[in-house]
């Protein structure tokens, strides 16, 4: 997805255009995770276990400017592109 690509919201059906695209904004790509041992093998149940990837890792925050209302911030998984400008 770059800037000036024709996208569609398939939750709405909208289209629009896309303006700014701030990278990496939202999301981390390692988090500390539980491994979630049963109650009494844990000697501290705060301490996380390991550092493992995230489910969805970073996130790209796209500004599109609708063809039926004014410009909005959403999410680049929530958007599919149409066509890509050159």
């Amino acid at each position: 997805m770059k800037i000036g690509d024709l996208v569609y919201e398939a939750a709405t059906g909208r289209h629009g255009i896309v303006e700014r695209i701030d990278v990496d904004y939202h999301g981390s790509t390692i988090a500390f995770k539980h491994l979630g041992r049963p109650r009494g093998h844990c000697v501290d149940s705060t301490v996380a276990d390991i550092l493992a990837p995230t489910k969805r890792g970073k996130q790209d925050r796209v500004m599109v400017c609708w063809t039926d209302g004014p410009p909005e911030y959403l999410e680049a998984h929530e958007l599919e592109v149409i066509n890509e400008s050159r």
